[in-house]
């Protein structure tokens, strides 16, 4: 048991005698202060201290909006119209509440509304939007064309169609040469 004591422990060192001289060891300094602020993430400082609380208004709410009515929209349409003077455009189309909420369509009376109204429709649509108080308002044409089956006839179609059903025009039109049929 011996030896394996002797291994686990180191053997003592003999004393070697110093001929240096001892080192005088300074007094001790108080630590130096630094005035300048903690150093941070941020550029600057910021003391809370000098911060004021900030007043934050909560907007009203506006009292119960209206729906939009047939009714309304008609007479919106006809006030649109006098103030842009599209009032006889305007005349040639009816407008109706669509099927979307926030949609209008407006159905021509005439083949062509839909090309004449076509460069004032912003402006027919934004004051539509302010007098109903619907910002997302939006409008749908509906044009009326021409069906196939429908034909516009000249003035010489019409009395050969009349001369089918009654022969004796043609005498009619002879005594009376100046009237256009």
């Amino acid at each position: 048991m011996a030896e394996t004591a002797s291994k686990d422990t180191p053997a003592p060192t003999p004393a070697v005698a110093s001929t240096a001289q001892p080192t005088p060891t300074a007094a001790p300094q108080p630590p130096a202060t630094d005035h300048r602020p903690p150093t941070s993430f941020l550029s600057g400082s910021l003391s809370i201290g000098s911060v004021k609380p900030v007043q934050v208004e909560v907007p009203k709410v506006q009292a119960e909006v209206k729906p939009l009515t047939q009714e309304d929209l008609e007479r919106y349409w006809r006030e649109v119209g006098e103030e842009l003077d599209l009032a006889m455009l305007l005349s040639k189309a009816t407008v109706r509440m669509g099927e979307q909420v926030g949609r209008i369509e407006i159905d021509a009376q005439t083949t062509y509304f839909h090309d004449d109204f076509k460069p004032h429709k912003i402006d027919v649509i934004e004051l539509l939007r302010k007098k109903s108080s619907m910002p997302m308002l939006d409008a749908k044409v509906n044009p009326k064309f021409v069906e196939s089956g429908e034909v516009i006839y000249s003035p010489n179609d019409k009395y050969n169609a009349m001369l089918k059903i009654n022969p004796k025009l043609m005498e009619l039109r002879k005594l009376f040469p100046t009237i256009d049929y």
